[in-house]
C-alpha cells in the first residue's frame, strides 16, 4: 500500500504541477522533470515517460522512507508531519532551477508559490491514500 501511496501521490504531483505550467506558462512542471543537473542522465535524451518514470520511483523511495521514520517517531498518524516534510523538500529542491535554463528563475514569486503548494498538495495526497489504503489507522 505505501508503494501506491507513493505512485498516486507522485501522479497528484505531477498533475498540478502540468496544469499549472499549462494555465502559466511557468515551467514548474519542467523543474519537477528536470534532471539537467545530473552527471550522466543530464547529458541524454531521455522520453517524458522515462522522465516520468523517474519522477513516480523518487515518490514511492521518498514516502516509504518517510512513512517509516514518521512510524519510528509515532507521527505517522499525523497530517501536519507530511505537510512539513513534503515542504521542506520542495525547498531543497526548488534552487535546482539556477541549474537549467528551461526552469523557472530562481527569483519568480509565483514558480515559488505554485511549486510550494504543489508540495503541500503532495504531502496531503501521501497522508490521504495511506489513510485510504489503511496503513494509518
Amino acid at each position: 500500500m505505501i508503494l501506491l501511496a507513493g505512485l498516486m501521490a507522485g501522479f497528484v504531483l505531477g498533475g498540478f504541477l502540468y496544469v499549472f505550467q499549462q494555465w502559466t506558462d511557468i515551467p514548474v512542471y519542467t523543474l519537477l522533470m528536470n534532471v539537467d543537473y545530473f552527471p550522466v542522465l543530464g547529458s541524454m535524451y531521455l522520453p517524458h515517460w522515462i522522465e516520468f518514470s523517474l519522477h513516480l520511483l523518487v515518490s514511492t523511495v521518498v514516502v516509504w522512507i518517510l512513512y517509516f521514520l514518521l512510524k519510528k517517531k509515532r507521527l505517522e498518524q499525523k497530517l501536519i508531519p507530511y505537510l512539513l516534510c513534503s515542504s521542506i523538500i520542495g525547498l531543497i529542491i526548488f534552487p535546482t532551477t539556477v541549474l537549467s535554463v528551461r526552469t523557472p528563475e530562481i527569483d519568480n514569486i509565483w514558480a515559488w508559490v505554485i511549486w510550494m503548494s504543489g508540495h503541500m498538495v503532495y504531502g496531503f495526497s501521501v497522508w490521504g491514500m495511506l489513510k485510504l489504503g489503511k496503513v494509518l489507522k
